[in-house]
């Protein structure tokens, strides 16, 4: 089953968004500041040259004339207009007598509209003469925006710049949280040693704390629950053992044609049925105990099949199954022999179990670039889709109650599967009714080049 994911938004994402709005906002806030900030210094310092203009501006000697000056080709809204008067208001200098700049009456900075021009003007009032130095707005404000753009520039580049640069921090933060998920997952299901702390950050050690914790009261627990199942079917074999011989005693003394017989027969056959399920208990409890697995061996499968095969052979007989072997190559793979066997013995069960009589079981083995599948193919009814997830719950059973069975098989194998990191899959016929059971396997020498 895949995991279904969660609609909360991951951490990582989430603080990236959190961490990019807040940086650009920054960005632009500071950008704006630095933009109106610019154009203020800006707006001070053309003040101040018009003052530091006016300043040093002396009388012109006679026949002076700014026009007669030669100056490199330029924009003439660059110039700043001069103007000079006398004391007693004679106009002495001006750079550009066609423009009618008013002289000013006090010491101070203005603003003028001449001609349907904008001008910051500054007047120098003194006993003897009046200085005035003006400047169009439009030139200044197109300098001061000039001046603004240069200094939000570099903030510009800075905010992608930023961006990669803060996107590498996250992921160095949350590939941490990252190794540890990986460790987590990587651990097999049986394993009880505590999640490691080492690399974790501190901030989740609480929760490694609080899992640790609930592995080891989930294994107890677990524990518990396989030793009271191994306990109980261990106890009763014996009983049912002795049951099932008081039977077979009375049968023998009543006989096949007794007035009883068939009632005994009934209750032989029920005795068997306990027997039986007793004996898949045991058998579920020894695949999932908690002890550790038996070193794992390389395993040749084809003999392993032809066993299984074989034992299985006269209930196929029986029932006029045809129980057929299609193999292209001897794998071997790696894996505790006896569980393999206990596998394949399970899937082979099941098939024969709910195959019709005069059906057909198929056992195909193949190794297809050097990975071991082995697929058992019935020509039964299959299992419903809904079902198909269940089906390896114990004591789950999909089909029609009328078939005998445990409801156990499918979760040993499943068990025995997963102790073996087989992988099992099962699947329902396209071509006719009936269920497919695939086994895939890991190589001996794959085995090796993982560990």
């Amino acid at each position: 089953m895949k995991p279904v994911k969660p609609n909360v938004p991951s951490l990582r994402r989430t603080l990236r968004i959190s961490l990019l709005v807040l940086l650009t906002s920054f960005g632009l806030i500071s950008a704006v500041a630095s933009y109106f900030i610019a154009g203020m210094e800006a707006d001070e310092f053309f003040d101040n040259q018009l003052r530091q203009i006016a300043l040093y501006i002396w009388d012109a000697p006679d026949g002076y004339r700014p026009d007669n000056i030669v100056a490199p080709s330029h924009d003439l809204e660059d110039d700043f207009l001069i103007q000079v008067w006398d004391k007693n208001g004679g106009l002495l200098v001006s750079s550009n007598t066609a423009i009618p700049m008013p002289r000013g009456v006090a010491t101070g900075y203005a603003n003028a509209v001449v001609a349907g021009i904008d001008w910051r003007v500054y007047t120098q009032v003194e006993p003897a003469r009046t200085v005035q130095v003006a400047q169009q707005m439009e030139e200044r404000e197109e300098t001061a925006a000039q001046a603004s753009l240069n200094a939000i520039i570099p903030i510009a580049l800075l905010i992608p710049l930023s961006w990669l640069v803060l996107n590498w921090i996250v992921d160095r933060i949350i590939g941490r949280l990252d190794r540890v998920a990986v460790d987590i997952a990587a651990r097999d299901a049986e394993s009880t040693a505590p999640i490691p702390t080492v690399a974790a950050p501190v901030e989740i050690l609480p929760l490694i704390t609080a899992m640790n914790d609930l592995v080891l009261r989930l294994q107890a627990a677990l524990h518990q629950q396989r030793r009271f199942v191994a306990d109980a079917a261990h106890e009763l074999r014996t009983p049912l053992t002795a049951i099932s011989l008081q039977v077979g005693n009375l049968m023998a003394a009543i006989g096949a044609e007794g007035k009883y017989a068939q009632r005994i027969a009934d209750l032989q056959a029920g005795s068997a049925r306990a027997s039986a399920l007793v004996g898949q208990l045991l058998r579920l409890a020894r695949v999932e105990s908690g002890a550790a697995s038996p070193e794992k061996q390389s395993v040749a499968l084809l003999p392993l099949v032809i066993e299984s095969l074989e034992r299985f052979a006269p209930l196929a007989e029986h029932r006029s199954i045809d129980l057929g072997l299609d193999q292209n190559a001897d794998a071997v793979v790696e894996g505790v022999e006896d569980e393999i066997r206990v596998l394949v013995d399970n899937l082979l069960d099941n098939a024969i179990r709910y195959t019709p009589d005069g059906g057909t079981v198929d056992v195909i083995l193949r190794a297809r670039e050097s990975v071991p599948t082995l697929e058992v193919r019935d020509t039964g009814p299959g299992i419903p889709d809904a079902s198909l997830t269940r089906v390896f719950e114990r004591f789950y059973r999909a089909s029609s109650a009328d078939i005998d069975g445990s409801g156990l098989g499918l979760a040993i194998a499943k068990a025995a599967a997963d102790r073996n990191h087989v992988r099992l899959t099962l699947t329902n016929r396209t071509d006719r009714s009936g269920l497919s059971a695939t086994l895939v396997f890991r190589s001996a020498d794959s085995a090796k080049r993982v560990a």
